[in-house]
């Protein structure tokens, strides 16, 4: 570990990158439990207040494929000080906005701030450590991150009751401020910049989806994120509109959910991490898959069954992460800020892909949540399996 990274020393610095990575958990779950109010406070359907969160979730991947090898070129820290006047800025504009559609664009703006902390964030982790130990510490950022969705929430739930959604984007200015405030103790990470013009770094990622390994397992992986992703834009509404639970409530079930799913790295890495890889990533995401389908059948029982149901769902989400986040980021040694944006903005916009899916006309959301569960669980087990068919990856 490089101990001139942060001016806080080792324990500092995962716990700043630990914050800038769950700057889209925060800036997405602290409102979840606003967004039918807000949707009647403007007067328009779900599905357009639902464009707050796809388009957010869909324009941060987007934006992640040029602050990366930007940040390649330029650096950490210019790169995060953008994208944190960004998003604070738009934050602000998000407070004070007045109607559904400049609500939008401002979720875009903090959407593109966004992209560039997050893509800082595993740079960083890539730049700083190696090996077995990259792996430790992505478990251990990972683990700190899940705290977001868990506390996120039952915050906002919480805000709710004495003030409106307007407060909820008051908080998130504040933690872009928070934020800034940790860039100053922060030094540059990026030792070999990658030479020639703006437009010349933006082609690195062509030449990182060249590498047929990585190309293949980016795939795949990425796939895997669409069922968190469903449930992320589906919860609100099956709590709130079909199971009948206040906001307060549904953020304890999203609480609950989040603190389980923290469970998924800790057991990886406590008694999964020295077993076969083959045979951990295939049989998470076979039990994604089974769960899928307990969900279709028994989902619309009451929100407790709900929950339950989708506590593997989620637990097998998270455990898969260090596992197949380093495979990714050891297919090369080079473009550490392209590689990262790829592994997170591919994931993402399958993940938008996932919201968009479930807004298609479904008898009810339960149904899209188990379907969609049901379908990436059988695609990346078995891409996941031919593609590691002769064991180079485990």
């Amino acid at each position: 570990m490089n101990n001139a990274a942060f001016a806080l020393g080792n324990g500092g610095l995962i716990v700043f990158l630990s914050f800038l990575s769950a700057f889209v958990p925060i800036s997405t779950d602290l409102y979840l439990p606003a967004l039918p109010s807000m949707a009647k406070y403007f007067g328009v359907d779900p599905e357009l207040a639902n464009l707050t969160l796809s388009l957010f979730i869909m324009i941060f991947a987007l934006s992640m494929l040029f602050w990366g090898p930007f940040s390649d070129k330029y650096g950490r820290k210019p790169i995060l000080f953008l994208g944190l006047i960004i998003y604070i800025l738009s934050s602000l504009g998000l407070a004070l906005c007045t109607s559904i559609h400049q609500l939008i664009v401002g979720r875009c703006f903090q959407a593109l701030g966004s992209g560039a902390v997050s893509s800082v964030s595993m740079a960083i982790v890539k730049d700083t450590f190696k090996d077995r130990t990259m792996e430790t510490v992505l478990t251990a950022i990972q683990t700190m991150t899940m705290l977001a969705p868990m506390l996120a929430p039952v915050l906002g739930g919480a805000l709710l009751t004495f003030t409106s959604w307007r407060g909820i984007f008051w908080v998130l200015t504040g933690c872009g401020g928070l934020a800034l405030l940790g860039w100053f103790a922060l030094r540059e990470t990026l030792t070999n910049p990658t030479r020639g013009s703006a437009l010349a770094s933006l082609g690195r990622i062509a030449y990182v989806l060249r590498q047929k390994d990585f190309r293949a397992l980016l795939l795949v992986f990425s796939v895997g994120s669409m069922s968190f992703m469903a449930y992320l834009a589906t919860s609100s509404y099956i709590y709130e509109n079909i199971f009948h639970t206040t906001p307060q409530q549904y953020s304890y079930f999203f609480a609950a959910n989040a603190a389980v799913s923290i469970l998924g790295p800790l057991f990886y890495l406590r008694f999964l991490r020295d077993l076969p890889r083959h045979w951990v990533i295939a049989g998470g995401f076979i039990l994604t898959s089974l769960a899928g389908a307990l969900l279709i059948m028994f989902g619309e029982s009451g929100p407790y069954t709900f929950a339950m149901l989708f506590v593997p769902i989620s637990v097998c989400g998270s455990g898969l992460r260090p596992p197949t986040t380093v495979l990714l980021m050891t297919r090369l040694d080079s473009d550490n800020g392209t590689v990262s944006a790829l592994i997170v903005s591919v994931a993402l916009f399958f993940g938008s892909l996932s919201m968009l899916l479930c807004s298609l006309p479904w008898s009810s959301f339960v149904l899209a949540a188990g379907a969609i569960s049901v379908g990436v669980g059988v695609f990346c087990a078995g891409g996941w399996l031919w593609l590691d068919r002769d064991r180079k990856f485990s």
